[in-house]
């Protein structure tokens, strides 16, 4: 082989590597993108379940135990938002009965080959076909309709639920709120 051939095969394993290297990069990126999309999607998605399930429950347990309110302030104060002594999610005996029993849940969401449970989450739910785990947080706050996005001192006829979703290794976390009101 003379000096010109030799050339020609560096050059040309050269520009293997680099298209090798591209197709990589390419493969990696895409990898990256259908793994971010599914994030969004099953986050999206056990977000809006949390929120339709919690507002299916009672506004207040004052409304639970007596019906009619005419006043706000006969509701739960904000520093008792959250679950009464005995309730626990989903719950066949004492599930939760009303909107604010939601607020500092926290549940994770994970596959059959990883059924660990977590030490500190409500409950860990084991979901067929979902191919990581999920941390999902609801905090429920009252809130005024002059500004739905500030938390307020006092009871009001407005609570917010914020249920945040992550993933461990995830670069995002998605936040989805939503108001419930109680008209007497």
């Amino acid at each position: 082989m003379n000096l010109g051939q030799s050339m020609m095969v560096i050059v040309a394993m050269s520009l293997l590597g680099f298209l090798a290297l591209s197709a990589n990069s390419s493969v990696m990126e895409s990898s990256e993108i259908s793994d971010d999309s599914e994030f969004g999607v099953t986050s999206v998605s056990l977000a809006t379940s949390l929120i339709q399930e919690a507002m299916a429950k009672d506004f207040d347990r004052v409304v639970t135990a007596n019906g009619n309110i005419s006043d706000s302030s006969a509701f739960t104060p904000p520093g008792s938002l959250g679950r009464d002594g005995s309730e626990r999610y989903r719950n066949p005996v004492n599930d939760f009965n009303d909107f604010d029993d939601f607020n500092n849940l926290f549940l994770v969401y994970t596959s059959p080959l990883d059924p660990m449970p977590e030490p500190l989450a409500d409950s860990t739910i084991i979901v067929p076909g979902i191919r990581a785990r999920y941390y999902v947080h609801a905090k429920i706050e009252y809130v005024r309709g002059e500004d739905l996005n500030a938390g307020w001192p006092s009871p009001t006829w407005n609570k917010r639920i914020v249920v945040s979703v992550t993933r461990p290794l995830a670069k995002d976390t998605i936040r989805i709120p939503a108001v419930m009101s109680y008209w007497n």
